[in-house]
C-alpha cells in the first residue's frame, strides 16, 4: 500500500520550510497530523532553528520545546561518549564517532539540538572487540542482546546500556557478509575530531556518505527525513558525491547508494551536487511510498532488503548468516521455556 498522501504531502511543506524559510507562515498551526509527522521524522528541531519567528506561535512553540529537549539529551550523549572516548584511549583502542553526535557539529554547525541523537556510536577495531567490551563493562554498561547471534565473533555491532543511555558500539559498519568494506581505508581515511576536547575521528565524507546509505538500506529506506537531510548534507560536494560513488562499488554496495541518493533528491529537490543516475524500478518503488507513518509490511522489508544487494552471492551469504542466527534464537528461547516449565514443576 502507497504511504498516506495526507502525510507524504505534509512532509513535504515541511521539507519546503527548511528549503525556504518563508514557506513556514503557510505550515497550518493547528493541524495535529502537521506535526506528529514533523516530530516522526526528527524535524522539529531543525525547523525551529531554520524558520524561527516564521512559524505560527503553537508551531514555534511546539518545536522550541522538542528543541530544547533535544539539546539537554545531546549534551548527556555527548558526556558519556567523552568518559567512553576517554576509556577507550586509555585502553588502546582507538575510535570514530558515527552519525548524530559528529552530525550535529559537522553538518549541522553545532547549533545545539539541531540534529537529534537516539544513542552514542562508536566504531572500534574488529581486533580490539574484547578490550572494547571490558572497557563499557567497567564502566558500568551492561550488553543488550539487540539481534539473534549479537554475542558471536562476526557480528558488526553491540548495543549497551547504563542508566538509560545506550551506547551502540560497532565491530563494523554493516554486517560483514553483507558488503566489502575496505577497513584498512576506513581508518587511514578518518579525520581528527573532538567531543568535549577529547581526540578522536569520524568518517570521511565519502566513507560517511556510504554508511549512511547502508545504514538507510539496513533499515529498508523506513528511515525519518532528517537521514535524507544528513544524507544531503554529506554530499554538498560534486568531489565527495564522485568518491563516494567509487566507494560504494568497490565496497559491493552501490545499489544501497543510488536509492538514498534518489530517496533524498525526490524528497528534497534538485539540491544533492553531482548528476544522478535514472533510478532503478526498487529505487522508484521507494520513493513512492516514502513519507507515511505506518511501518513497512514483513513482506516489504524483505522485498526491499534482496533488492538491495549488489550481487546474488552477497545476498545468499547474508540470508544464509540471518537464517543460521535465527535458527539459533529459536532453539535457545524453546530451552529457556522448558527449563522454565521444568523449575516450576519442582
Amino acid at each position: 500500500m502507497n504511504s498516506a498522501p495526507s502525510e507524504r504531502a505534509r512532509l513535504a511543506a515541511l521539507l519546503g520550510a527548511l528549503e525556504d524559510p518563508a514557506r513556514a507562515a503557510a505550515l497550518p498551526p493547528d493541524d495535529p497530523l502537521l506535526t506528529a509527522v514533523a516530530r516522526h521524522h526528527r524535524l522539529t528541531p531543525l525547523l525551529s532553528i531554520t524558520c524561527g519567528n516564521r512559524l505560527a506561535p503553537p508551531l514555534a512553540e511546539a518545536f522550541r520545546r522538542d528543541r530544547l529537549v533535544t539539546a539537554a539529551r545531546n549534551l548527556l550523549l555527548e558526556q558519556v561518549a567523552a568518559e567512553c572516548l576517554a576509556a577507550f584511549a586509555a585502553a588502546g583502542v582507538p575510535t570514530i564517532v558515527l552519525k548524530g553526535l559528529e552530525y550535529a557539529t559537522r553538518l549541522y554547525d553545532g547549533a545545539a539540538g539541531a540534529r537529534p541523537t537516539a544513542d552514542v556510536d562508536l566504531l572500534v577495531p574488529g581486533e580490539k572487540r574484547r578490550a572494547a567490551f571490558g572497557v563499557l563493562d567497567r564502566l558500568g554498561f551492561e550488553p543488550r542482546a539487540a539481534a539473534p547471534g549479537f554475542d558471536e565473533p562476526d557480528y558488526h555491532e553491540v548495543a549497551w546500556t547504563r542508566s538509560g543511555v545506550e551506547v551502540d558500539l560497532h565491530l563494523a559498519l554493516a554486517p560483514l557478509v553483507r558488503c566489502r568494506i575496505d577497513y584498512a581505508a576506513v581508518w587511514s581515511w578518518a579525520e581528527q575530531f573532538q567531543v568535549r576536547g577529547t581526540e578522536t575521528r569520524v568518517l570521511s565524507r565519502p566513507h560517511a556518505a556510504v554508511f549512511q546509505s547502508l545504514h538507510m538500506a539496513i533499515d529498508h529506506f523506513d528511515v525519518p527525513a532528517i537521514a535524507l537531510v544528513d544524507l544531503t548534507r554529506l554530499l554538498a560536494e560534486p568531489s565527495t558525491v564522485a568518491d563516494a560513488e567509487a566507494t560504494a562499488r568497490t565496497w559491493r554496495c552501490a545499489a544501497p547508494f543510488a536509492t538514498a541518493r534518489a530517496l533524498a533528491e525526490a524528497m528534497l529537490g534538485q539540491r544533492a551536487s553531482g548528476r544522478t543516475p535514472a533510478p532503478s524500478l526498487m529505487a522508484r518503488r521507494v520513493v513512492s511510498r516514502y513519507g507515511g507513518l505506518t511501518p513497512l509490511s514483513r513482506a516489504e522489508q524483505l522485498m526491499r532488503k534482496f533488492g538491495h544487494f549488489d550481487t546474488v552471492s552477497d545476498a545468499i551469504g547474508y540470508f544464509a548468516v540471518q537464517s543460521r542466527r535465527n535458527l539459533r534464537e529459536r532453539l535457545e528461547r524453546r530451552v529457556r521455556k522448558r527449563s522454565a516449565r521444568a523449575r516450576l514443576s519442582l
